[in-house]
């Protein structure tokens, strides 16, 4: 399992629930585990959205995954990498990670042949849209940011 994913479970998990106010997850973040601040836990917050890991019902916070099954370590603390600013491609790659199941290094790889395959004509962040668009992967909020990128014109 990936880090966001520990990450983003870890206050449903520690709660015993599936689902948890905006409040109650940034504060477990932040205070119960004293893992982040409040903002950081805000940017986790819409990193675990963007990823669908997080979905936004009624309200409140859903978790995607079961947290019962996890396993955190012991001793578990995010890494500063998770707090870092994701380039568009990144952010890709971490729904297609988080939604199919497949690896991070498969993943590049199916981008590098979907790129190739189509004669290096298109740009990285564009071909893997098309690989998350082939899993199924939801990247609709991306597309605008891939597409005025590309295209040089802002949506």
């Amino acid at each position: 399992m990936d880090e966001l994913s520990l990450v983003v479970a870890s206050p449903f998990k520690k709660n015993a629930t599936s689902s948890l106010s905006i409040k109650d997850f940034e504060f477990s973040l932040s205070f119960d585990l004293k893992w982040m601040s409040p903002a950081q836990a805000s940017k986790v917050r819409d990193q675990g959205i963007m990823s669908g890991i997080l979905k936004f019902d009624e309200g409140e916070l859903v978790l995607n995954l079961d947290a019962s099954s996890l396993d955190i370590p012991a001793g578990f603390k995010p890494s500063p990498d998770l707090f870092r600013e994701k380039g568009t491609i990144e952010m890709i790659m971490d729904i297609i990670v988080s939604n199919s199941g497949i690896d991070k290094r498969e993943v590049v790889s199916r981008i590098n042949q979907k790129q190739e395959s189509l004669g290096g004509l298109l740009d990285a962040e564009v071909a893997a849209l098309l690989v998350a668009h082939e899993l199924g992967c939801d990247v609709g909020p991306l597309f605008d940011d891939v597409y005025s990128r590309v295209s040089g014109m802002s949506v």
